[in-house]
């Protein structure tokens, strides 16, 4: 049978062949189900006209395969065994981070007898494409399967083409390791990011109908300032209200829109405000805090309530203040100590595990409590 598929190999992929890319390079190939006693491993035989070689990277009806095996060179054909690349993971050289499309099993099989050889729980083996970034992975190098952290602690060059890590469970290091995203020790080498968006208008503000009125946006990192972040602004109801990307509203119609606010490069901090327009003649208020965007633990800080009416400050108006954890948890962090006409003086509280987490003060209106504005203060521990 081997010998008339031989014979008649152009016929047989012209005919029955399939899509394949190997190595990226787009051809024909006969794909088969393996029919030994290896069922659960999704393996699958492989035979092109063109050369293969263990440890090619086959793509197949949108899966990743690794060849496996050792490669039988026919005159017309090459023939194989490539397994499904079932996981993808990420290894980190000082910061450098590449991606790598694996076979990794909690247990092996011998290949010449189909037998199951158990492997001690908590430890996997992993076969990659032996390339040029692969060849530098080194013993006791960390890395992430499903959020699950496992580091190396063998490492098996003798098969031409695959390198196989033999790696064990460790454990997670809060401090540095990207646990979401599934990459060890990002944190290390990389400064971890907790960006906010805040609208100093408040929660709501009013436009006059036909006017314009400009959004103060703040956007802050790890509760510094950010100077010039991009900014992406979007309207609910173009038709009531209209609103540019560099924060620009008009009123368009009587009614009501809201104003998304989000960071453009990460989408998911966001900021809304609801906006109404007005006819002429009505008070539109609008409150802006200014003040320390940061506290120590167990330091003090004074914060000031600016208040305008159609942009303009005013000072026959005052607030009243409120405090509260951001992630809504109890007991708050910190405290208001004094209050004093529109300033106020908030003191955060001793607790290191304030440590990264933030107090949200809120000013309202006493004349209309529709209006109010928030900000946010970022707690650090004191060393």
């Amino acid at each position: 049978m081997t010998r008339s598929i031989e014979l008649m190999m152009d016929f047989f992929l012209r005919e029955k062949g399939e899509l394949v890319h190997i190595n990226g390079v787009r051809q024909l190939g006969l794909i088969q189900d393996t029919t030994n006693n290896i069922q659960n491993t999704d393996e699958k035989i492989i035979r092109a006209a063109t050369p293969l070689h263990t440890g090619d990277i086959a793509d197949y009806c949108y899966e990743r395969y690794l060849i496996t095996s050792q490669v039988d060179q026919n005159e017309k054909s090459c023939r194989g065994r490539m397994r499904k690349c079932n996981q993808r993971l990420a290894l980190n050289w000082n910061g450098q981070v590449k991606w790598f499309d694996a076979v990794v099993e909690a247990r092996t099989f011998s290949t010449e007898t189909g037998k199951v050889i158990s492997m001690p729980e908590g430890n996997i083996l992993v076969s990659l494409q032996d390339n040029a970034d692969t060849r530098n992975i080194a013993l006791n190098q960390r890395f992430y399967i499903t959020h699950q952290p496992f580091k190396v602690t063998g490492i098996d060059r003798t098969m031409n083409g695959i390198i196989q890590l033999s790696c064990t469970l460790d454990s997670i290091n809060t401090a540095y390791d990207n646990v979401e995203n599934n990459i060890a020790d990002r944190w290390k080498y990389e400064i971890a990011h907790t960006y906010a968006l805040h609208i100093n208008q408040g929660t709501i503000a009013h436009v006059l109908l036909n006017e314009t009125l400009s959004l103060n946006v703040t956007a802050t990192d790890n509760g510094n300032e950010m100077t010039n972040p991009a900014i992406t602004y979007t309207s609910s109801d173009p038709s009531v209200i209209s609103v540019d990307q560099q924060g620009q509203v008009m009123g368009i119609a009587l009614g009501q829109a809201s104003i998304i606010v989000k960071l453009t490069y990460h989408p998911a901090v966001r900021s809304t405000i609801e906006m109404r327009v007005v006819e002429t003649g009505t008070h539109i208020y609008s409150i802006a805090i200014t003040g320390n965007p940061m506290l120590k633990t167990g330091q003090s800080a004074s914060y000031v309530s600016h208040i305008y009416d159609h942009g303009t400050e005013v000072f026959d108006q005052s607030v009243e203040w409120s405090l509260r954890n951001q992630d809504g948890s109890t007991p708050i962090m910190g405290s208001i100590t004094a209050s004093t006409g529109n300033s106020v003086t908030v003191k955060a509280g001793s607790s290191s595990g304030a440590d990264n987490k933030a107090l949200v003060l809120t000013a309202t209106l006493v004349s209309d409590p529709s209006i109010t504005t928030e900000k946010n203060i970022s707690l650090k521990n004191l060393f």
